[in-house]
């Protein structure tokens, strides 16, 4: 059994005191427990907001690679959504994570939780990027990343639903469409 409780220092922390108290008494009985005690990491409502958010940018946005004939060795990223490919929502997930972590580290305000670039087990010299988690993103961060979802998606030509519930709808809708598709 899990249960946290966050106590926000107000008139309810007193009220929040014992509850726990009374948790952790009844807890007891079952033999010892441990108590973990921490800031909150980003909240339960942002990874579903920002979760909404990516499923929109999923669902309007392409990612394409091209190489122009005048410079082979150049490589072009175009969204455009006539071609209709697109990538599914934890790879969007992953590049905008990584493009945020840029965009902090750029600024002087690296991520708490960076990601990491290390090198494959088996010697042969490849690196495996390691991107940052979402979980650990404290509540600022959190509240960053979904300012960050909703600028770069409206550089992306994303036009974004009116509403809370309406981007929810949004997200039924592309997993609906997309079940056991590819990316």
């Amino acid at each position: 059994m899990a249960k946290e409780i966050t106590i926000h220092p107000d008139s309810t922390a007193q009220q929040r005191f014992t509850a726990l108290k009374q948790f952790m008494l009844e807890a007891l009985t079952g033999g010892p427990i441990s108590v973990l005690i921490r800031r909150p990491s980003r909240s339960r409502e942002q990874e579903k907001l920002y979760h909404k958010l990516i499923a929109v940018i999923s669902d309007q946005v392409v990612f394409e690679t091209w190489r122009p004939d005048s410079d082979p060795g150049r490589v072009v990223y175009l969204f455009d959504r006539r071609r209709r490919r697109k990538y599914k929502p934890e790879i969007w997930k992953a590049l905008l994570v990584d493009q945020f972590e840029q965009e902090r580290a750029a600024m002087g305000q690296p991520l708490r939780k960076p990601g990491h670039v290390v090198p494959a087990l088996d010697g042969s010299g490849r690196l495996v990027s390691v991107r940052p988690s979402t979980t650990g993103f404290s509540v600022s961060e959190g509240s960053d990343f979904i300012e960050f979802i909703y600028a770069y998606g409206v550089e992306l030509g994303v036009q974004w639903p009116a509403t809370a519930e309406e981007i929810a709808a949004a997200e039924r809708e592309w997993i609906a469409s997309n079940r056991g598709e590819a990316a």
